[in-house]
């Protein structure tokens, strides 16, 4: 059953199988690491990942960890999800999807 595959939270429904994502019924058009950093980060809902384990999921293994890459992927991927802004930056702790439709102020990188 499709619904039992869909992780939702936030406003976010995504397919992983069908490879479809839409925020409050708006299809997404995410690229490949986009796409897999909303899966990761809604299949760790209402947990954090770190950036490190972030890469470890949505990158081969010969990413340089030091790299901004998943800050900018971060940045391209609320850009596409809109407003309000669900993902969350904890310093220290790593990105999350907001548990309400409005994340708290002070959440940007």
């Amino acid at each position: 059953m499709a619904q039992d595959r869909t992780l939702t939270a936030a406003g976010v429904a995504l397919d992983p199988l069908a490879r479809t994502a839409t925020r409050d019924g708006r299809q997404l058009e995410l690229s490949a690491k986009e796409f897999a950093v909303l899966e990761a980060l809604l299949r760790a809902s209402p947990g954090a990942l770190t950036a490190e384990r972030l890469l470890e999921q949505g990158w081969d293994e010969n990413t340089d960890p030091f790299t901004n890459t998943v800050r900018v992927t971060i940045a391209r991927l609320r850009r596409k999800l809109g407003d309000p802004n669900i993902i969350e930056n904890t310093p220290g702790i790593g990105y999350r999807i907001a548990t309400s439709q409005t994340a708290p102020d002070g959440t940007s990188d």
